[in-house]
């Protein structure tokens, strides 16, 4: 049997070895360099940073109200059209063909920029967003023009029922993608801030939403007789 001395040497030093720093234990899980605050050099900095999910339910919510804009919208008109009072079809101005490609290469665009920031690639991150600016900028430009087709060919807004409908929708979709633009503004502003990383998965919802709504209204401006 040990001697008492021993047994006391031995309690003494076992909680020193509980001091000891230890080294190789286990590691914790590796960071995701897309949600790295760039500049850090550790602490928080490395930290995962992930998109705000109270941003993504508000703006999924927010989009939910202009859906059904846009469809009671249509259907309105789709009820004025079955009663054939003052109703004539106008032709579709060549113009919103070009407008209809650009909207859906602009949501290529941004997604090459969110690939980009997953990579961590800032520079070309923020290429890539002011393509999808200026593609986003010539969307307007193009549709501002396909409303000057209709307005050379004497089609105003209370021309009739049909070309009202053109203007209605072309102006209401402009005006919220304009919000889309001023979203893309501050992303290339803040592509260098942790907050631009956070933003563009909120804004990129609302683009592709954008785009989405377009080609639907496209198809139905084109198909409606």
């Amino acid at each position: 049997m040990p001697s008492a001395i021993e047994t006391e040497t031995v309690l003494i030093r076992e909680p020193e070895k509980a001091l000891e720093p230890t080294t190789g234990g286990p590691k914790g899980p590796p960071v995701d360099p897309y949600w790295r605050e760039r500049g850090g050099g550790g602490g928080d900095n490395e930290r995962p940073r992930k998109p705000s999910g109270i941003g993504l339910f508000a703006m999924r919510l927010a989009l939910i109200p202009i859906t059904v804009l846009f469809i009671v919208t249509a259907y309105v008109y789709f009820l004025r059209s079955r009663t054939g009072i003052n109703w004539r079809l106008v032709p579709m101005p060549s113009l919103l063909w070009l407008s209809t490609c650009l909207i859906l290469v602009s949501s290529w665009t941004l997604e090459r920029a969110r690939a980009a920031l997953r990579k961590d690639e800032t520079r070309l991150y923020a290429r890539w967003l002011l393509r999808t600016l200026f593609i986003g900028l010539g969307f307007l430009a193009s549709q501002a023009l396909a409303l000057r087709q209709l307005v050379t060919w004497g089609l105003f807004l209370r021309h009739n029922p049909h070309s009202s409908f053109f203007y209605v929708v072309t102006v209401s979709h402009a005006a919220h993608l304009l919000g889309g633009l001023i979203a893309l503004g501050y992303l290339l502003v803040t592509a260098r801030r942790m907050e631009s990383r956070r933003a563009v998965v909120v804004t990129a919802l609302y683009w592709h939403f954008l785009a989405v709504l377009w080609a639907g209204l496209f198809l139905l401006l084109l198909l409606w007789k």
